[in-house]
């Protein structure tokens, strides 16, 4: 997992990163359009996926992981915390789905905020759970990109 904000993913990341460079005109347009306008916009080859929704009690919301791609999360509207464990730490409670790329998990795990101007890296090893209230609830406008784990960072 790599929490940071989105400054520093546009500027410090690809210096430790390789490939991340890629993410530069998405990441540098979230401050100038709106999330209606970013929907239509064409990012390719980002495979972006625009989510809206309401944040969710703790216990509401499963821990998930991924094998195939990485997840860039970045709020756009709102404010939710995402768990984060190590996948190993986490009991599966759905098995992987190859045609979803997702398995679900139980478990407990640490909290941090994710909010606009705040960036989430997370790998196929970190077991994840967005989308959960800071206790007043929040009505989320967010960005996954999804990012090939084989073939990021060559």
């Amino acid at each position: 997992m790599i929490y940071d904000s989105v400054e520093n993913f546009l500027t410090k990341l690809p210096f430790v990163v390789p490939g991340v460079s890629v993410l530069a005109p998405l990441l540098t347009a979230l401050d100038k359009f709106p999330f209606e306008e970013l929907k239509t916009m064409d990012f390719a080859p980002l495979d972006l996926r625009f989510g809206e929704y309401e944040t969710k009690p703790e216990d509401c919301v499963p821990f998930e992981a991924h094998r195939v791609y990485m997840d860039l999360q970045l709020v756009l509207e709102g404010e939710e915390l995402v768990g984060w464990a190590p996948l190993e730490s986490l009991t599966e409670t759905v098995p992987y789905s190859e045609s979803e790329d997702i398995a679900f998990y139980s478990g407990t795990g640490e909290y941090v905020t994710l909010k606009k101007g705040r960036a989430l890296l997370l790998s196929p090893w970190d077991g994840h759970k967005p989308g959960v209230s800071n206790g007043l609830g929040s009505h989320i406008k967010k960005i996954v990109v999804k990012l090939a784990a084989d073939e990021f960072g060559r």
